[in-house]
């Protein structure tokens, strides 16, 4: 999802020859290697995780590697900062273009944790990129403490907002996050593991933003208990989400026969380059008889639908206008459907972009 943009941010070159400008896919370690390939030619860069990443990555070059060490086992790292570089190493042999830090989560409050993560591989020659796994708080009540340390490090950074679900539903979380990136400016900065609001980062002058192609992909993980569920409880629903553009919002495609039901093809019609013009509900019929074969599918429909969007605002004259167009057309195809009998709340997420109120306004500093 590499974007042609008109002129290139001044800070650039802190990521030179490792990560182009742009919105990009976030893909877990069990991608195939032929998916892998596929993406990178459509897309020119993507991320993946872990271990398997790191193989995976060595048989396609430019691939970026997640260390994702976020809650690291008691054998690998009893607490802090890993003090072996096992995957500066796992790195350097793969030929990623730019290493990847292997911070674990910065837990709120702890300054000194936040210190020591920007410190990280501060030496070696590489384009470095330092990964900053935090919970929402250092995006509201922590926001001054992260933009002086991030200020102070002068490294361009990559943020994995964690949360059992989604970090940037809460309050004041989006607000926090367009002051952060305003006020390190020129520090580069990256979001791993986000959905479609990486878009809105980036036009908001964020450098660049990898959004995953499933739900566990799209959010950075917390542990979180199982639910137990007595007897006659419906069961889980692991169908896979889809982006339905028309709505600007992520569904499950198990629910995605109700707009069917009511009459209204025009909001399941899907235009990117993968559907081609095709109803999303293609995807759901398929779980029916394929689920595997369906997330496979709602992927490569998340990935092209995701480009589109960014494509269309990232390449527009006010990048930030075209955002909150986008938003609002979301939003009010929402609340058309009421008087076909579904109510649509619009996401949380979806109404702090929002209450950002017109780019041509300054959004207030959340300190």
């Amino acid at each position: 999802m590499k974007i042609d943009l008109a002129s290139v941010p001044p800070h650039a070159s802190a990521l030179a020859g490792g990560l182009s400008p742009g919105i990009f896919p976030y893909l877990s370690a069990s991608v195939r290697l032929d998916e892998l390939r596929s993406a990178m030619a459509a897309y020119g860069s993507a991320v993946v995780t872990g271990k398997r990443g790191a193989r995976l990555a060595a048989e396609v070059p430019g691939v970026l590697i997640d260390p994702a060490a976020y809650f690291p086992s008691a054998k690998d790292q009893p607490e802090g900062l890993f003090d072996y570089d096992d995957w500066l190493m796992r790195q350097r042999a793969a030929g990623a273009p730019l290493i990847v830090t292997d911070t674990p989560r910065i837990p709120n409050k702890d300054r000194s944790a936040l210190k020591a993560a920007l410190a990280r591989w501060g030496t070696i020659d590489e384009p470095t990129l330092v990964v900053l796994p935090i919970e929402p708080w250092w995006l509201r009540d922590g926001l001054s403490w992260l933009i002086e340390e991030v200020r102070a490090a002068a490294r361009p950074v990559a943020l994995v907002v964690l949360h059992r679900y989604n970090g940037l539903d809460l309050v004041r979380a989006i607000a926090g996050l367009l002051v952060f990136i305003s006020e390190v400016e020129p520090v580069p900065v990256v979001l791993l593991r986000c959905d479609i609001s990486a878009v809105g980062a980036a036009a908001h002058g964020a450098y660049a933003g990898f959004v995953g192609w499933s739900a566990s992909t799209r959010h950075g993980p917390l542990p979180m208990r199982q639910p137990k569920r007595a007897e006659g409880d419906d069961e889980q629903d692991d169908t896979p989400s889809v982006l339905v553009p028309a709505l600007h919002t992520y569904f499950k495609t198990s629910a995605l026969p109700a707009f069917a039901r009511i009459r209204r093809p025009d909001v399941l019609r899907c235009d990117d380059p993968f559907c081609a013009g095709q109803s999303l509900l293609e995807i759901a019929e398929r779980g029916e008889v394929d689920p595997c074969a369906a997330r496979t599918l709602a992927g490569r429909h998340n990935m092209a639908t995701t480009e589109q969007i960014a494509r269309r605002v990232l390449s527009a004259a006010e990048p930030r206008d075209t955002w909150r167009e986008t938003c609002c057309a979301g939003a009010e195809m929402s609340a058309s459907l009421v008087g076909s009998g579904i109510s649509l709340p619009s996401s949380r997420w979806l109404r702090q972009w929002l209450d950002v109120g017109s780019p041509s306004h300054h959004f207030e500093t959340v300190r």
